[in-house]
């Protein structure tokens, strides 16, 4: 999958900084899988975020699935899509927080 770059003007960011954002995105995954009715399908699930940045202050949002539950083969693709779309709008998010703070 691949989504558009935006520069808004944020340079490097620390460690724990990158933690933190990874962490927001996870919590607002976790919250949207839990307000919708697919969640109610799920038996288990676990998400791991990850972020990293590169020496061009590109950011690269990886997220990890696992996930079981009364889903076809393509019911579980089309979330892990959208889960992963709601990464990234979480990760926009957080980044303008932090670039207006």
């Amino acid at each position: 999958m691949s989504s558009e770059i935006e520069d808004i003007g944020i340079e490097t960011l620390s460690n724990e900084e990158l933690e933190e954002i990874a962490t927001n995105v996870e919590e607002k995954i976790i919250t949207y899988i839990q307000n919708h009715d697919f969640g109610q399908r799920l038996t288990d699930y676990s998400i791991i975020v990850s972020l990293s940045q590169n020496p061009d202050n590109i950011l690269t949002l990886a997220l990890d699935f696992d996930i079981a539950g009364g889903l076809t083969s393509s019911q579980l693709e089309n979330l892990q899509k959208e889960l992963f779309e709601q990464g990234q709008k979480a990760l926009k998010e957080e980044l303008k927080c932090l670039k207006n703070s």
